[in-house]
């Protein structure tokens, strides 16, 4: 049977990010998805927010991870957050997704990506 899971999508945060030193003047807007596994019997059947992950919580890490010192690369901010959500919280695994919006300027670019999974 498949694990449960919680996706927590879209979380707007900024970071200094970047390799140049154009990318790290100003702080740049990233797009952030957590998912992550658990168990949802027990909250499901208590209705109790004790019982569960509190969702709120694992935004509010992912911000702090962003905003703790600059980034080079989205690579190490994505390999942070999972850390910290890892840590944190009673998952065995996470996938965090996260969007570095409008990185070039020209040609345009919506976002560039990067995805990882963390047992």
């Amino acid at each position: 049977m498949a694990p449960d899971k919680i996706l927590i999508s879209q979380i707007d945060c900024v970071a200094v990010i970047g390799v140049t030193a154009e990318e790290r003047a100003l702080k740049q807007r990233l797009s952030i998805d957590v998912e992550f596994q658990l168990d949802s019997k027990i909250p499901a059947a208590t209705d109790s927010l004790h019982d569960a992950i509190d969702y709120a919580q694992v935004a509010a890490a992912v911000a702090e991870v962003c905003n703790a010192r600059p980034y080079h690369l989205i690579e190490t901010l994505a390999e942070n957050v999972a850390q910290r959500v890892l840590s944190d919280f009673p998952t065995p695994s996470a996938r965090i997704l996260i969007r570095k919006i409008a990185p070039v300027a020209e040609p345009g670019v919506v976002y560039v990506s990067i995805e990882i999974v963390r047992p």
